[in-house]
Order: structure tokens, then C-alpha cells, then sequence
């Protein structure tokens, strides 16, 4: 290979690696952005209300231990009556939650956050056999049971709607603010004496409404947990220990609907719930065991340009090989400022795609911006190459390059398949154009004529 072609492809691997310093800037500006989003997201929840985590009902009922205890003082019998307190808690053998979750959006600027208003009914019962006994200091001591307290948490109370109503043996009770359970938040209500070493069944009922951001979660406590939910966005985001049934899943563009059914046996809940109230800790989501839902966006506009700028060296790479080998193919020589402003232009289009879907919608401002890239070459290319019909095929190129591009975007799940196939087939076809030249005679000079 000639002196010269080697000086030009190292003059085009350097512009090449000159190009990475803008595409970096710009990556960093997207990260800058994802930044901001996510302040605006806790600026929100800090301001207004969070994300949600709903618990309960709890039953906490305190009792008093009493016991006579005889003793010798200076030889003489004596009497004390010792006490000693106590609290047991219990869980609902089952509870049905049914809700309803409408999506709205809080702006700050050009940054928008998911928020919802969940509406909620729920019932269940306590069931008590008669079998319970409490531990005991002393076997024959007199129990006194207190006055009850049930206990519903929320990681953020701010979110309630007016007063949770709330019925227990059908009859209305007050809630209070305040979880009465150390420092977890949320309300609790004062019940009538409940002796749970009797035989009884005790329902109750529950109609709250909450408002949140961005997500909702459920700790599933009673022994058997159903609940449904049904909202009128169509892109939920599952999560949690445990995922809805898939029967029971509904999506369409109007919203989705979805069950989940837990047992006390699959979830830890209730033994994580009593180690978090035995040691005065609050808890959010990841500390027990639950179901959550997300309310995300169907495009995240941040997390596709990222990915897009990842395939931008690709662009850029196949850009300058094709102009190569256009160049020692046709002996067209090429100056490396105009390598440089076409690869700049390739630049601009991860910017344009940046700025304009943050304006409107993801795919429209790929197209436009594509589109502006695409001409913006084509005309620039004709003069270059000295010949539209070159220009508009260096056009084409780009156009498929930019709908691979963008396939692979959405195609989250097959991207790698998808990319690693396209570059099986550039290189392939690379060796299928170049396979009958003489690399060794590109660049050199003619042979002298005879005279």
C-alpha cells in the first residue's frame, strides 16, 4: 500500500477519534439531563407528596399481666401484686383491596412527573378461634386486656384525600393521625375492648384515597391478600415480590386492569413488619415484602438518546468507510475538513434528537431530525462527490442507517441480535465491493507511455 493512503487513513482515524470529544459532550449533556429529571422528581415528592407504600390494618391490642408474688420480710409473709405490660398484634385472616388509580402529570419547565389518585375500598375480617394465648410470667396470672388500636401505614401521609372512612363490626370509627406503632407514619383508631382469647369474627371496611408519585406499593399482611387494580394509563411497570396473575392482566390504550393474589405463607410481611415495629424503624417498599406498580412513561426520551448516542462511533465509522472507499475506488479525492464537516453534521443529529423530543413526541422528533441530517448531507455530498446522483446515494445510505438506528431503539429486547446483524452485514458487503482490489497498486503512479 502507497506512502499516501496510509497517511490518509491515519489523517481519517484521527478526525474519526476528534469526533468522539463533541459526541461526548453531548452524552454528557444527556446525563445532565436525566439528572434533572430525576431532582424534579424529589423536588416534587418533596413538596407535595411521594411515593406511595400502603400496610395495614394492623390490630394491636395491649393487655396487663397480673400476679401476686409472696415473700419473707423480717419474718413475716408478705404480698405484692406485680404487672407486667404487654402488647399482641394480629393480622387480618383476609382482606380485598379494589382501587382505581387516575393518572395525572405536574410540570416544572420542560421536566414532567407521573402522579396518581388512588381510590380504594377495602375489607376484611380478623378471626379469632378461641385458641390464643398469650405468654405468660407466671401460669395462673389474671390477663386484663386494654383498649385496641388499629393501625393502617403509609409512607406518606400527605397524600390523603379528606378522611379515610372506616367502619369496624359496622359501625363508623374516627381515624387519628398518627401510626401509634413507634416511629412508622401513618393513622390508627381507637376500637372498643376486644378479648382475643374468645371465639369471634371481626370485619371491617375501608375506603381511603391517596395521592402519589410515580408509584404504588402494597404490603400484602392478611393471610390471604387480593387486590385489584385499575387505572387509565396504558404503560404499568410491574414489580415487587410478587406480579399479578396473568389471566387477570388487561391492557389496552384506555388503561389496564390486574389482580394479585398473595398468601401469608408465600410473603414475609407479617414477620418483617413485627421486626421493623419491635425495633422502632420506619420502612419504605424495599423493606418488606410487596407489590408495586410504576406508572412510567412509554418512552423515556433521556434513556433512548443515551442508547442511541452508544451506536454513534458505528455511524460515524461507516460514514467515513463508505467515503473511503468511494475515494480509492474512484480515485476522488476527499479533503479531511470535509470528512470532518460531514461527521460534525452526523454529530448534530444526537443534539437535534435531544432538544426536540423534549418538545414533542420521541418518534417525530427523530424523523425531523433525521430528515434535516439526511438533506443537509445529500446537498452537501452532491458537491463533494461531483454528482447529485452520488450525493442522493450517500443519501439513501444514510437513510437506512438512521431506520436501523431507530429499530434498534425500540427493540429494546433484540437490540444486541438486531446490531450485531447489521454489522455482519456492512462488513460483508465491504468485502464483497473490495474483493478484486489491488490494494497494492491503489495510489501508485502510471506507468510512462510508450514513446
Amino acid at each position: 500500500m502507497q506512502k499516501d493512503l496510509l497517511i490518509k487513513a491515519g489523517l481519517v482515524g484521527v478526525i474519526f477519534l476528534l469526533l468522539q470529544i463533541p459526541l461526548g459532550m453531548i452524552g454528557s449533556l444527556v446525563a445532565e439531563r436525566q439528572g434533572r429529571q430525576a431532582a424534579v422528581v424529589k423536588e416534587i415528592s418533596t413538596g407535595n407528596y411521594g411515593k406511595q407504600v400502603f400496610a395495614g390494618p394492623i390490630l394491636s391490642i395491649p393487655y396487663v399481666e397480673e400476679y401476686e408474688q409472696t415473700y419473707t420480710f423480717e419474718k413475716e409473709k408478705k404480698s405484692e401484686t406485680i404487672r407486667h405490660k404487654g402488647v399482641v398484634r394480629f393480622f387480618p385472616e383476609s382482606e380485598d383491596i379494589d382501587g382505581k388509580a387516575a393518572i395525572g402529570t405536574k410540570y416544572r419547565g420542560l421536566f414532567k412527573v407521573r402522579v396518581f389518585n388512588w381510590q380504594a375500598k377495602a375489607k376484611g375480617v380478623f378471626h379469632f378461634d378461641g385458641k390464643f394465648a398469650p405468654d405468660r410470667v407466671r401460669a395462673n396470672s389474671r390477663i386484663a386486656w386494654g383498649q385496641p388500636t388499629l393501625t393502617l401505614l403509609l409512607s406518606d401521609p400527605r397524600g390523603l384525600i379528606g378522611s379515610p372512612a372506616l367502619e369496624w363490626k359496622g359501625l363508623r370509627v374516627e381515624l387519628e393521625r398518627g401510626s401509634a406503632l413507634g416511629n412508622s407514619s401513618g393513622l390508627h383508631a381507637i376500637l372498643p375492648v376486644v378479648d382475643p382469647t374468645k371465639s369471634q369474627r371481626l370485619e371491617y371496611a375501608l375506603d381511603i384515597g391517596l395521592l402519589g408519585t410515580e408509584s404504588l406499593s402494597i404490603a400484602p399482611i392478611a393471610g390471604n391478600e387480593t387486590v385489584r387494580l385499575a387505572s387509565d394509563w396504558p404503560h404499568p411497570s410491574f414489580g415487587g415480590q410478587f406480579l399479578p396473575r396473568p389471566e387477570s392482566q388487561r391492557r389496552s390504550a384506555s388503561g389496564f386492569e390486574a389482580q394479585w393474589a398473595v398468601s401469608a405463607l408465600a410473603s414475609g410481611a407479617q414477620q418483617q413488619l413485627r421486626s421493623l415495629i419491635e425495633a422502632g424503624r420506619d420502612c419504605d417498599a424495599p423493606c418488606m415484602d410487596g407489590l408495586s406498580v410504576q406508572f412510567i412513561e412509554p418512552v423515556a426520551i433521556y434513556t433512548l438518546s443515551d442508547r442511541a448516542l452508544k451506536y454513534a462511533f458505528l455511524f460515524v465509522g461507516i460514514t467515513f468507510g463508505c467515503f473511503f472507499l468511494f475515494e480509492i475506488l474512484k480515485r476522488l479525492p476527499i479533503h479531511p475538513a470535509q470528512y470532518f464537516l460531514v461527521g460534525l453534521a452526523l454529530a448534530t443529529f444526537f443534539l437535534l434528537l435531544l432538544g426536540l423530543s423534549e418538545h414533542i413526541a420521541f418518534w417525530i422528533a427523530y424523523l425531523v431530525a433525521a430528515a434535516a441530517c439526511i438533506l443537509l448531507q445529500g446537498f452537501y455530498l452532491g458537491t463533494v462527490l461531483r454528482s447529485a446522483w452520488r450525493g442522493a446515494s450517500f443519501s439513501l445510505l444514510l437513510t437506512a442507517l438512521y431506520g436501523a438506528l431507530y429499530g434498534l431503539l425500540i427493540s429494546e429486547d433484540n437490540a444486541l441480535l438486531l446490531g450485531s446483524i447489521l454489522v455482519f452485514a456492512l462488513v460483508a458487503a465491504a468485502m464483497v465491493i473490495t474483493r478484486k482490489v489491488d490494494w497494492y497498486s491503489l495510489g501508485a503512479s502510471p506507468a510512462p507511455s510508450p514513446a
